[in-house]
């Protein structure tokens, strides 16, 4: 019978890391990382909220509806268009 070296492997177990992406993009990045290491990990399932824009995104909108008044592209909230819209909410 062979006589094999067995070296001594101490595996060490590691401590979960939390990750917060601050947009998609660094999202679809670190997971392609994590994928490309063969990293276990687990990402949670959620929908994508349309809603959701980054700081720039959202002055930007902004500005774009101030230029918007102000070049008169404006619509006047009437009670008609005022429960079409909120439906009684308000």
């Amino acid at each position: 019978m062979p006589n094999f070296i067995s070296p001594k492997i101490n595996f060490k177990i590691m401590e979960p890391i939390i990750i917060y992406p601050k947009n998609p993009r660094q999202y679809s990045v670190i997971k392609a990382l994590l994928e490309e290491m063969k990293v276990k990990f687990k990402a949670p399932a959620q929908e994508k909220d349309e809603t959701l824009m980054t700081k720039e995104q959202f002055y930007a909108k902004i500005d774009r509806a101030a230029k918007q008044a102000e070049a008169g592209k404006k619509i006047k909230l009437t009670p008609e268009l005022e429960k079409e819209l909120f439906g009684g909410v308000l």
